[in-house]
């Protein structure tokens, strides 16, 4: 069931006037199976504020799962979220904008605020 990945700006919720960059994507196969791609979001000035790893796997234990954690400059992990499911499985039963909503952590913007330095 082939699935174009989601759109990483929006389960990011990333702000106006920063930039989100690819950094390459990896995957694995066999019993372990995974995608996992890698993002760095810049601001307006050009300074890195995030990097992302987003993933698509079926882990060792046989358990599907797709999500994502995001790191500050750096490098301290602040903010994650994982769904029980593949993500095609998930555009699958729902819309696609309902699967990338169902993606972002429900409490990113809170999370984020909490994370940002004074």
């Amino acid at each position: 069931m082939p699935c174009a990945p989601p759109a990483f700006e929006t389960i990011f919720r990333i702000p106006r006037g920063h930039r989100l960059e690819s950094d390459g994507m990896l995957g694995r196969g066999g019993r372990v199976f995974g995608i996992c791609w890698f993002h760095r979001e810049y601001d307006r000035r050009d300074r890195l504020v995030a990097r992302y790893e987003t993933y698509d796997e079926v882990g060792a234990d046989g358990a599907s799962r797709c999500g994502w954690r995001r790191y500050d400059e750096a490098g301290r992990l602040t903010v994650w979220h994982e769904v029980g499911m593949r993500w095609a499985a998930l555009v699958e039963s729902l819309s696609r904008r309902e699967a990338e909503t169902a993606l972002q952590h429900p409490r990113a913007q809170e999370l984020e605020r909490d994370c940002v330095p004074a």
